[in-house]
């Protein structure tokens, strides 16, 4: 999915330290849009460990518009369907990771837009 390009710190109440990845799963679709559940993993360690995660729910009005833009600002030809849609979530993880900010201009983690990258 995607991934901060350096380690970088977490924790509520303690100094802990890791790179993080975040992997979003498809919990539920219903006629109303889709449940994801969405993971925060420290991959810094082996195994890798889920440090928090949290249900999103995405309705329909706002997956047709993502599905709108992210095929109006990419080539998706030479992939599956399940590879297609798996990009656009991935891709979609990333628009929302980057442009979904806080007051303090900051994303998720407290890093910039541009701290992120997509996992190989």
């Amino acid at each position: 999915m995607i991934q901060t390009k350096n380690i970088v710190p977490y924790g509520d109440r303690d100094s802990k330290q890791g790179k993080i990845m975040i992997e979003v799963r498809p919990l539920e679709m219903t006629k109303k849009g889709i449940n994801y559940l969405v993971i925060d993993w420290d991959i810094s360690l082996s195994p890798a460990e889920a440090i928090s995660s949290k249900e999103v729910f995405y309705d329909n009005t706002k997956i047709n518009q993502l599905d709108t833009y992210l095929e109006s600002t990419n080539d998706f030809s030479g992939l599956t369907k399940s590879e297609k849609e798996w990009t656009k979530v991935k891709l979609a993880l990333m628009l929302d990771t980057q442009s979904n900010l806080f007051l303090n201009g900051k994303t998720i983690r407290g890093l910039n837009p541009n701290d992120w990258e997509f996992t190989l």
